[in-house]
């Protein structure tokens, strides 16, 4: 962050911190700060800006309490990524729902393996327990920002899917229609709350505190047979759910 970002002028009546808090929200609305970026200690702010430490603090404290910083332990003060909100109203990837809010949307690969269906698996995809699927974990990310770990099985029917189509297309839907002709007709999706795991922790670059939503979903294609079942936990501080609801008929 560049100096110039903030003057704070105490012979002003406006308290130092409120003056510190405006231009830094500011700046971020402005896209001046981008979301992602870092600022400033509470100690260099206050050598730069000859406040004392708890004036900045005071002032990251109300950017914190309004969503536009967050601060991660250990690693310093970061402008906030806007949150996601998705409205729960058809099947979509999250390639296309990114595009869709606006996002730039980002894979990366973390494992990909073929495994034996079993339990909730099995069940899902309507499959005997021991039918090979394929399972695989990538880290969705939005804007550049980790936003959920996301594992799909992927079915009998499209387990031959090629990896390479997959990263170089991004879209696993997209993938599975280009090599197999599958499309979602239709999903079945239900919502929890949890606190994330020590690897959801590492990959979502979040605090143990803050909550994840875990989905699972079983996707359909237009033959009424599922091809995919999905676990993903979303970062709980930039993702939410809205659903558009519609009053009984009289």
């Amino acid at each position: 962050m560049k100096p110039e970002l903030v003057r704070v002028d105490k012979q002003l009546p406006t308290p130092a911190y409120l003056q510190l808090k405006q231009q830094l929200g500011q700046a971020i609305h402005a896209g001046t700060l981008r979301p992602g970026s870092a600022l400033p200690s509470e100690r260099e702010l206050a050598d730069d800006l000859g406040l004392s430490r708890m004036t900045v603090r005071r002032a990251f404290e109300e950017l914190v309490h309004d969503g536009l910083i967050e601060q991660r332990q250990g690693s310093g003060t970061y402008v906030r990524a806007k949150p996601v909100l998705q409205i729960i109203d058809r099947v979509l990837g999250f390639t296309d729902e990114a595009r869709h809010l606006g996002f730039r949307p980002g894979s990366t690969l973390i494992e990909a393996a073929r495994q034996s269906a079993q339990g909730d698996v099995a069940a899902a995809l309507q499959v005997s327990p021991g039918t090979p699927v394929l399972r695989v974990t990538r880290l969705r990310t939005a804007d550049g920002a980790p936003l959920a770990l996301q594992t799909s099985h992927l079915g009998p029917t499209v387990e031959a899917l090629s990896l390479e189509r997959l990263g170089a297309l991004g879209s696993l839907y997209g993938a599975l229609e280009a090599q197999f002709g599958v499309r979602p007709a239709r999903a079945r999706q239900t919502i929890s709350a949890r606190l994330p795991s020590r690897h959801e922790r590492a990959l979502l670059e979040i605090p143990r505190e803050v909550p994840v939503l875990w989905l699972e979903r079983t996707t359909y294609g237009a033959d009424g047979a599922p091809f995919e079942f999905a676990r993903s936990a979303y970062r709980g501080d930039r993702y939410r759910m809205a659903l558009d609801l519609r009053a009984p008929d009289a």
